[in-house]
């Protein structure tokens, strides 16, 4: 596990008051405005290679029943809290297959809903985020959202997100010692998860 501690020359994303409106009339699409949320990123650009799913070579995959096992771990320890699957358009598949097995009424997904602009309005307002080593990750840093993040070849000593308000960056995996994000256990997840200072919610 290593933990982001340098902020002085962290990157800073802004949010302006136009795309922080239009996420509040999202969130209460969803009946989301008055919970808490945490976010999933499980996919990066290689989750999908020529229309199919979970390749051998993405490094960075991470089986679909850990993202299950650890929305039902994350949700029974609050009951308030709510989980955003994030994604773009094409990994829409995986990402309802993830929600389908979850079953739960607190799962979103949302991966034809987030463009930019509204996900980096998201991050903002998110009690947590927890993802694959990815660009949302290090948005995620940047906008003071706390965050759990999955290596697989890259190492997180030299990719770990940096936050500028100091929130918590956890990096699990990784080179030297590991090469695949699957070989990132369940149990280790949810140990960090049960470390990560939550951002307090605001309405």
């Amino acid at each position: 596990m290593r933990q982001a501690s340098e902020t002085g020359r962290a990157p800073r994303l802004f949010v302006n008051d136009v795309d922080r409106a239009d996420v509040d009339v999202w969130l209460r699409q969803h009946g989301l405005n008055d919970k808490p949320l945490v976010l999933l990123q499980p996919g990066n650009k290689r989750t999908l290679k020529r229309g199919r799913a979970g390749q051998l070579g993405d490094d960075k995959a991470w089986p679909n029943e850990r993202w299950v096992a650890l929305i039902h771990q994350v949700l029974a320890r609050d009951v308030e809290l709510r989980v955003v699957l994030c994604g773009v358009p094409a990994e829409a598949a995986v990402l309802r297959a993830i929600a389908r097995t979850a079953d739960s009424d607190r799962v979103i997904e949302a991966s034809r809903e987030l463009p930019l602009r509204r996900l980096m309005a998201v991050l903002e307002r998110a009690s947590a985020m927890i993802s694959v080593d990815t660009g949302p990750a290090h948005a995620a840093a940047a906008l003071g959202c706390p965050l759990i993040v999955l290596y697989g070849a890259q190492s997180p000593a030299h990719w770990l997100p940096r936050s500028p308000s100091g929130s918590a960056v956890i990096g699990l995996g990784g080179a030297p010692q590991r090469h695949r994000v699957d070989e990132i256990g369940l149990d280790e997840v949810l140990a960090a998860w049960d470390t990560l200072p939550l951002r307090p919610f605001r309405s």
